[in-house]
């Protein structure tokens, strides 16, 4: 039996060959771990936009000695010249270097004794001053010290000499050798300017091509990388920006964010990449994004704060891209092996919703600059009463999107309400009031029937009092239709209103700037809907049946009126016409009654109080039901609902709504995103109710406003923007406006003063329509420093005829003191300017610069344009400009000596001339005097003074300074087609 002398329980040979293996596979690991750590997406990218640097250094690099080619030997010659004088002269230049040697250390020994000796002498006079203070004692020998004191300041100035000596022995030999050297240096400076950017070409490509490096830089230049070394200063790392003003939510804490974007957008803010491949293309509009010089620099504002995603995520999955559509979902998945992160709260924006970023820090001004994608779908919320139904404290609703129903019994018949209720579309293609029937869950033949009772009910309520139309004598309401349609086309309205019949007709691409023509309703078939009364007394004081309505008072005559009432009475909708109306279903009636109850009361109860309701009862119940269902007091002012509440679920924060907390229903084809449902239910609101079993009374509600689909994307981008994203005071933007500065913006977005005049290099639609800029209101781009506040006050409230020509007229709006003070200040900030009262400027009609002044006022025939008062300029109407006896009262003098320096600068197109000022050398000649007279010759070409002289005699022009009845006068003789278009064509600066 063989005898076994170990006591181990497992067999070691077995043991040290899983120990083997296991140690093989954990090196393995570790190994997989290295190579896995370091091989990071970054890095990869990175290294990619290494070469690419390499390649875009070179062809800058081909293009920079392009440039100097012609003048690099010229000045390389001239060097290489230097450097040969220099160098014939080494052996004297090495032998000053020498002596240079020598003298310093002669200096530096003769400077250290010197200071030696001052040390000295500080003790020295210590002790002496110490023994003077103390000399009436006994002790003490001030002779002894003073006469030491006195010695040591004797050889020190011995030895200041001996270290002066020496200084100027080795300054001496310094400017030897500086004299030497300064024409190579010189020539080198020459050289290396020239070549400046070709060097800093050359010095970028060093730091990046290995095959540029010495051996040493290149060996460094890879050890820098490696594993475990690589966290000193390794050249592939990654790149972040810590943003202290854009706060990441950490549940108890608001952190600074932490972007790593730039770990792979490597070339986000450098211009050389515009054409780059992504992710190292340029940022677009680095003027306005990301370089240093922006408003929005990167270092301050990173990335993710305006883009979303996660900001320390260094991979594409991790910093939570997002797709615009399925098919960029399907190609990021094969290229990147893209997936959603659920978890992640807050994904980065589709880049076509990337606006919606901006809100968080523009939250005053209504039209955004770079942002007009947002500013759209902000318009597009206000214009569509969004906000009446749907709570948004960021953005509350101004006034009511729909007009007020309180006399709608006045304007239209029942027919005509109910038929507009059931299907608005058919009356007007355009029509900014949303379907409520006929949609996904309630076009069935069951629903319809229902519907037809709710809106006849709803009808009946506007229509308690009764139809209050009159059809007698409507003929003395009509005028002229030819008249009036070239009324509506000149006097304004078109600012607001549009007549497009078809929808062929309407704009193929939806813009900020095509939704200022439709701050009113298109007109058409107005011939369809109400009476030439209503229409007449509508368009000659819409405040009287509507006090809050936006729409101004054009202040037209009583002919004007009826005119334009006759022209919009052409439109008619036949077909509207002849769609029968209906009359109320009684058991269906009563079948709503019911169900409406049972929502309230326990069966039995329901019954016994539908029994005891009469017709009228049920009628009356179920209009208030259907009212408040539907939400018609969002848009509309109602008798009876003036303080209902909202019936939208609010959207302070939705675009930060979790996706689980978005019903999506049944509908599986479409992505599991928020804008994916908010485009959705903007598209079809209902659609989340398919194949669901739902009460009526529980059915989704919101209307169908048939959004286009750059709508729905401009709409989505500002709901996308309402979320809870928190930033510091410091970066909010227009942190410098007041309340009621901001209060002005949006009154002159609310009253679409855009419509008609640029603002802020925005608006003017009008013009289009007029054909002719020259005719079209004015660019009010530097209204707050151009005009006087208090004529600006007095204007708006009293609107006077400012430039003759113009058919189109400035509407009385009827707004508080308060808001046109707001409006006033506004116009100020736009401008930086803050004064509320200016002194009147004073004239001195004995100047040398008013004389001056009224020679070139002269010269110029300034009176071919403009009115003296009363006094009418001397060429035709079609070239009347403003009437200079009201400049004084007007006008500001900094912005009209500005006006006349360069009109073309301040308006753009403007048919102004800038009068001619002459030089010194014609005021020079023998004749000047004769020619110019004396007063322009003193001035001697100083131009300031020439246009302060300007300035000082339009301003010094007395005379009536409103001339709108003459004005009008003349006009109404002579009617506005201007015929001497030659004259006009003919007029430029040469006249002066």
């Amino acid at each position: 039996m063989e005898y076994f002398n170990d006591e181990r329980y497992w067999n070691i040979k077995l043991l040290n060959k899983w120990f083997a293996i296991s140690s093989i596979l954990f090196l393995a690991s570790m190994v997989w771990i290295f190579i896995d750590d370091n091989d990071d997406d970054y890095k990869v990218y990175q290294k990619e936009f290494r070469q690419l640097s390499i390649e875009n250094s070179e062809k800058s690099l081909e293009k920079e000695l392009e440039f100097v080619e012609g003048e690099r030997l010229k000045y390389e010659e001239e060097y290489n010249q230097k450097l040969v004088q220099f160098e014939n002269k080494k052996d004297l230049f090495d032998s000053l270097e020498s002596l240079l040697v020598d003298k310093k250390a002669v200096f530096y020994k003769a400077n250290m004794e010197f200071l030696n000796q001052k040390a000295e002498i500080d003790v020295l006079k210590y002790q002496y001053e110490k023994e003077t203070v103390h000399a009436h004692e006994s002790d003490h020998n001030v002779n002894i010290y003073e006469e030491k004191f006195t010695k040591a300041n004797l050889y020190s100035n011995e030895l200041k000499l001996v270290k002066e000596a020496a200084e100027k022995d080795m300054l001496k030999v310094e400017s030897e050798i500086k004299a030497m050297k300064e024409d190579l240096k010189l020539a080198s400076d020459e050289l290396n300017s020239y070549l400046k950017n070709v060097n800093l070409v050359d010095k970028r490509l060093q730091t990046l091509d290995r095959e540029r490096m010495s051996l040493a830089n290149k060996i460094a230049d890879v050890i820098r990388d490696l594993p475990i070394i690589d966290f000193m200063d390794p050249y592939y790392k990654v790149k972040q920006i810590v943003v202290p003003d854009i706060k990441y939510d950490v549940n108890f804490a608001k952190v600074p964010t932490v972007d790593r974007c730039t770990s792979c957008h490597l070339g986000i803010d450098d211009p050389d990449f515009v054409d780059a491949p992504q992710p190292f293309t340029t940022h677009p509009k680095l003027d306005v994004f990301l370089s240093s010089s922006s408003p929005h620099p990167i270092q301050e504002y990173g990335c993710t704060g305006c883009h979303g995603g996660r900001s320390r995520g260094t991979t594409f999955v991790t910093s939570v891209h997002m797709p615009n559509d399925s098919n960029q979902k399907h190609e990021w998945e094969e290229e990147f092996d893209w997936k959603k992160m659920h978890h992640w709260l807050k994904p980065m924006l589709p880049s076509k919703y990337s606006e919606a970023g901006c809100f968080k820090c523009h939250i005053d001004k209504p039209h955004l600059d770079g942002g007009e994608k947002l500013s759209y779908g902000l318009s597009l919320i206000q214009k569509n009463g969004c906000n009446g139904c749907h709570l948004m404290q960021n953005y509350p609703q101004r006034r009511d999107a729909g007009p007020n129903l309180s006399k709608f019994n006045t304007k239209a018949s029942k027919e005509w309400a109910m038929k507009w209720i059931k299907d608005p579309l058919s009356f007007r293609h355009n029509t900014a009031m949303p379907s409520f029937f006929g949609q996904d869950n309630n076009s069935d033949p069951k629903s319809v029937k229902r519907n037809e009772t709710e809106i006849f009910t709803m009808v009946e309520y506007l229509f308690k009092e009764g139809e209050k139309l009159s059809n007698s004598n409507q003929n003395k309401y009509i005028g002229d239709k030819d008249s009036g349609e070239k009324l509506f086309n000149s006097v304004g309205c078109m600012g607001c209103h549009n007549v497009i019949e078809t929808p062929e007709g309407l704009p193929e691409a939806n813009t900020p700037m095509t939704l200022l023509s439709e701050q009113g309703p298109n007109l058409i078939g107005l011939g369809s809907k109400t009476t030439p009364e209503w229409i007449y007394k509508w368009i000659k004081n819409p405040q009287e049946y509507w006090p809050e309505t936006k729409m101004p008072n054009l202040r037209l005559s009583d002919q004007e009126a009826k005119d334009i009432t006759a022209y919009l009475l052409s439109f008619e909708n036949k077909e509207f016409e002849e769609v029968d109306s209906w009359d109320v279903d009684i058991e269906e009636l009563t079948d709503i009654t019911l169900g409406w109850l049972k929502k309230m009361y326990p069966e039995v109860e329901a019954e016994n109080k539908l029994k005891n309701m009469n017709y009228q009862d049920k009628l009356d119940y179920v209009a208030d039901k259907s009212i408040r269902y539907y939400g018609c007091y969002g848009c509309h002012t109602i008798p009876g609902y003036e303080d209902a509440k909202p019936i939208g679920v609010e959207l302070t924060t939705e675009g930060s709504k979790p996706v689980d907390k978005l019903d999506f229903g049944y509908i599986h084809d479409i992505e599991h995103t928020n804008y994916a449902w908010f485009e959705q239910k903007l598209e079809n609101p209902r659609i989340f109710d398919r194949d669901k079993v739902v009460d009526p009374e529980d059915k989704l509600r919101m209307p169908n406003f048939y959004f286009s689909n750059e709508e729905i994307e401009a709409i989505v981008t500002a709901i996308l923007s309402f979320n809870d994203d928190k930033v510091s005071d410091k970066v909010i933007a227009h942190q410098d406006l007041s309340d009621q500065e901001i209060e002005g913006h949006r009154i002159i977005k609310d009253l679409n003063c855009q419509g008609c005049h640029l603002i802020e290099d925005f608006g003017g639609k009008i013009s289009e329509s007029i054909g002719s800029q020259e005719f079209a209101p004015p660019n009010l781009n530097t209204q707050g420093e151009k005009v006087h506040p208090d004529w600006m006050f007095e204007f708006f409230k009293n609107p006077s005829i400012i430039r003759p020509p113009l058919q189109v007229r400035m509407p009385s709006f009827e707004l508080t003191d308060e808001d046109w003070n707001a409006v006033i200040s506004a116009f100020q900030s736009i401008d930086n300017q803050d004064l509320s009262f200016e002194t009147i400027h004073g004239i001195d009609k004995n100047s040398i610069s008013y004389k001056a002044g009224e020679k070139l006022a002269e010269l110029g025939a300034c009176n071919n344009c403009h009115f003296y008062g009363k006094t009418f300029p001397l060429q035709g109407a079609q070239t009347w400009a403003p009437n200079l006896a009201m400049s004084d009262e007007r006008l500001r003098e900094e912005w009209v000596i500005e006006w006349l320096r360069d009109p073309q600068k301040i308006m753009p197109g403007t048919k102004m001339p800038a009068p001619f000022l002459p030089t010194p050398d014609l005021l020079s000649t023998s004749d000047a005097k004769d020619i110019w007279g004396e007063s322009l010759v003193k001035l001697n070409g100083n131009q300031d003074e020439m246009l302060k002289g300007i300035t000082e005699y339009i301003f010094g022009i007395k005379g009536k300074s409103d001339i709108s009845e003459e004005v009008k006068k003349y006009f109404k003789e002579n009617g506005y087609e201007f015929n001497n278009q030659d004259e006009e064509e003919d007029w430029d600066d040469e006249d002066w």
